[in-house]
């Protein structure tokens, strides 16, 4: 293979050459094992080839663990060169490395089937009775996966220079795949979403509450290691019985230490109470010592929790927030409206959204900011400006006496802090009652094949559920779907739809309601007074006309707001946000990312007036434009998805050129 071809496709999203870095090229396939395979958050090498450990924290990722497959030599080292060439051959890269975790698990179930059988990964296409085991310890859900990533290697052969499975090895796979049909998010019950919530009060509240004795003691703790650590003692936690301890050099200050130990320590600063209020009680010294990160922990992840309940936002975006994402409104009807700002992802990628939420998420957010300066004025670390100037909301322990160290979280699991915190979210309260039993499965029917789901049974929560059970809400209590379409940050109305499928009349709080739906006309003003008043050259109208109303222009230009959202709400004008960039008009029968071919005239008739092309997307859509091509190239012609794609990309091509963009 041509080794100059060989680039590292990730980005770390930092202002650093890549080319500069020790980790961009490698000068032979498989590399030497003290090739540096990826770097710190400051461009410094941090993990070789060899290492059993790839560590991708600085990309967003916890890595990749080899040692921990227990696989055999020859296995592990055949599967170090996939995952190489998975970051290093841009075909095969699926554009972040967090996604390649999947495909990392997925490899290593193929290894230890062939690990099983005594022979190599790269000879199991000479054994294709094996396909029937490699489908059986794969899940339904992963068998697409499983398929796509042994054709993607297949095609890659030639790089590679050897091969899993062959054409009738994956023919085999495909007979024996078992059809996944997902099953949708639940709908929390009433009652149990109120008991999580009212846990999330009672968890903030009482830090509210000793806060200040809470503080002082960690911040007693946090100088004692400072000064420990400086001095050069060895032990540098404060409460190690000191007379096990050598001070060897006598010129050094006094080490600071506790006399009584830790059990001492908190029930003199009044913390005994506290910890073990919402803490399990540790025997073992350690855990006792990072009990006062684990309670921070706890408080950051309740007011998190909080703050995802009544925003619908996706974990990822709430991930993002930065400390100055709370924002209000004062609308002339309902008073002072709270907003959420901050980057949607997905469907509907955007740098500066808004959440409509009830003014009480701004305690959460104060609770996460209080916690995040606390950590980042008691760490020892060098911190960039990036997590300083306008930190994010969530961070881990920066504490040198914590556990797990982390300046921004980039995963998150509302289920695992469920279950880790059983003192604070009780297991009680989260007991399925029979009417808890009647409310979910009428809104998700197929949760009676998940085992959990039966009356007694605890209620298992993942993240998308608090959105899947605001948008019922919201959908039951007749606010317009187009509405809950922006809240969703969903590019077609019929997402939205799916997550509303078989809603009753819950109704949420009328104020609440009426919040969202003024926000959202007022988002709609915006976007108006923001293609009329800006550059021409960031907004194109597709068939280059400007065809918006006069009176419109006009009522932009006074500065008439107020009567420009009348015309909103009576569906008079519109500013829809789309693939391409707005759609002009309140509604369209072609939807929201399929109206790109629609809205691009690609389907034969012409430019749609109403469309308008924003040149901020370029970026985003080049990158689409580039995974449709991946994708295309495995997918057979004259399908509905080809066909799809296909007039996708002719679309994109056509915004190009509108936007003098070369792609």
């Amino acid at each position: 293979m041509n080794v100059s071809e060989l680039r590292f496709c990730a980005n770390i999203d930092k202002e650093q050459e890549a080319s500069k870095l020790d980790n961009y090229k490698p000068l032979s396939f498989p590399p030497p094992s003290d090739f540096v395979v990826s770097v710190d958050e400051h461009g410094n090498p941090l993990s070789k080839y060899g290492d059993s450990y790839w560590n991708f924290k600085a990309y967003g990722h916890c890595g990749f663990n080899f040692k921990r497959q227990q696989l055999s030599y020859e296995n592990n080292h055949l599967l170090k060169q996939l995952m190489f060439l998975h970051l290093y051959h841009m075909p095969l890269f699926p554009g972040k490395i967090v996604s390649l975790g999947h495909i990392f698990k997925v490899l290593c179930k193929i290894c230890k089937v062939a690990d099983k059988h005594g022979i190599s990964i790269d000879e199991l296409y000479r054994l294709p009775l094996l396909a029937t085991e490699v489908i059986k310890v794969t899940s339904p859900a992963q068998h697409l996966k499983l398929i796509w990533t042994l054709s993607s290697i297949l095609r890659e052969e030639k790089v590679l220079g050897w091969k899993i499975a062959d054409l009738h090895f994956i023919e085999q796979l495909k007979k024996l795949r078992v059809p996944h049909i997902p099953i949708q998010h639940a709908y929390i019950p009433p009652r149990i979403w109120m008991s999580l919530i009212q846990s999330t009060e009672r968890v903030m509240a009482d830090f509210e509450l000793n806060k200040n004795t809470f503080v002082d003691a960690w911040m007693w703790v946090f100088e004692a290691y400072k000064h420990n650590i400086e001095e050069g003692y060895s032990s540098v936690s404060p409460f190690i019985n000191t007379k096990s301890v050598s001070y060897g050099d006598k010129k050094r200050g006094a080490r600071c230490s506790y006399e009584g130990g830790i059990e001492a320590f908190y029930k003199d600063r009044g913390l005994d109470e506290l910890l073990y209020r919402w803490l399990n009680e540790s025997k073992h010294f350690t855990h006792k010592l990072n009990m006062m990160s684990e309670y921070l922990n706890l408080v950051r992840d309740a007011a998190f929790t909080y703050i995802l309940a009544h925003s619908i936002q996706r974990v990822g975006e709430g991930l993002s927030l930065r400390s100055d994402c709370f924002q209000t409104d004062d609308d002339p009807n309902l008073g002072k409206v709270g907003l959420i700002v901050g980057e949607t992802t997905k469907t509907d990628p955007d740098s500066d959204a808004y959440w409509v939420v009830p003014l009480s998420v701004e305690r959460a957010v104060n609770i996460l900011n209080y916690i995040t300066q606390l950590r980042l004025r008691s760490t020892l670390e060098s911190i960039d400006l990036e997590y300083t100037d306008n930190p994010y909301l969530m961070i881990g322990g920066l504490e040198p006496f914590s556990a797990h160290k982390a300046k921004k979280i980039n995963q998150w699991s509302l289920g695992s802090v469920i279950i880790r915190y059983p003192l604070a979210f009780n297991r009680k309260d989260l007991m399925i009652s029979e009417e808890d039993y009647k409310i979910a499965y009428q809104l998700t029917p197929r949760l009676t094949e998940k085992a959990w789901f039966k009356v007694g049974g605890i209620w298992s929560f993942s993240a998308h559920q608090l959105r899947r059970s605001l948008s019922v809400n919201l959908f039951a209590s007749d606010v317009p779907g187009s509405v809950i379409q922006w809240m969703m940050k969903h590019k077609t109305l019929q997402q939205s739809y799916y997550y509303g499928r078989n809603y009753t009349r819950i109704r949420v709080n009328g104020e609440v309601t009426r919040a969202v739906m003024i926000e959202a006309y007022q988002t709609t003003v915006r976007n108006l007074v923001n293609i009329t008043k800006s550059n021409l050259s960031e907004y194109i109208y597709a068939t280059g006309e400007n065809l918006m109303d006069s009176k419109v222009i006009k009522l932009i230009s006074d500065g008439e707001h107020k009567k420009l959202k009348e015309l909103v709400k009576k569906g008079l004008v519109g500013a829809r946000q789309t693939l391409l960039g707005f759609c002009m008009v309140e509604s369209c029968q072609y939807g929201g990312v399929e109206s790109a071919v629609h809205c691009a005239g690609v389907d034969g008739r012409g430019p749609c007036k109403d469309a308008v092309f924003v040149k901020k997307n370029s970026k985003r859509l080049r990158q689409l434009q580039e995974s449709n091509e991946e994708e295309l190239k495995s997918i057979q012609e004259n399908t509905p998805r080809h066909s799809k794609l296909k007039l996708e990309n002719q679309a994109i091509e056509v915004f190009f050129h509108a936007t003098s963009e070369k792609c």
